[in-house]
C-alpha cells in the first residue's frame, strides 16, 4: 500500500473533539488493511508531527485509528490545520 492511500479522513464527533482537547489524540478513518506502522508514518509525513502511539479499531463504518501525538505537538493545532474546527 502506498503512502497517501492509508488515511481517508479525520473523524469529527463530540467524543473525538474531547479526545483532541484533553488527551492530545486525533481520530482518522483509515484503509481496512492499513497497519499501525503505516498509519504512524503517513500521519508524521503528511502533517509534520511526531506520533507516540496508534490504536486501531474496526467498526461498522470502517477502520478507525486513534493517534496520540507527542507532547511537543498539539492535537488542537493539527485539528485546526486540517479543518476540524
Amino acid at each position: 500500500m502506498r503512502i497517501k492511500e492509508v488515511i481517508y479522513s479525520p473523524v469529527a464527533t463530540e467524543k473525538t473533539m474531547l479526545m483532541t482537547e484533553r488527551e492530545n489524540k486525533i481520530v482518522f478513518l483509515v484503509h481496512n488493511k492499513a497497519t499501525k506502522e503505516q498509519i504512524k508514518k503517513e500521519v508524521e509525513s503528511m502533517y509534520q508531527v511526531k506520533v507516540d502511539s496508534v490504536r486501531v479499531m474496526t467498526t461498522m463504518k470502517g477502520k478507525k485509528a486513534i493517534v496520540k501525538l507527542s507532547s511537543d505537538f498539539s492535537a488542537d493545532d493539527l485539528a485546526g490545520r486540517i479543518g476540524l474546527f
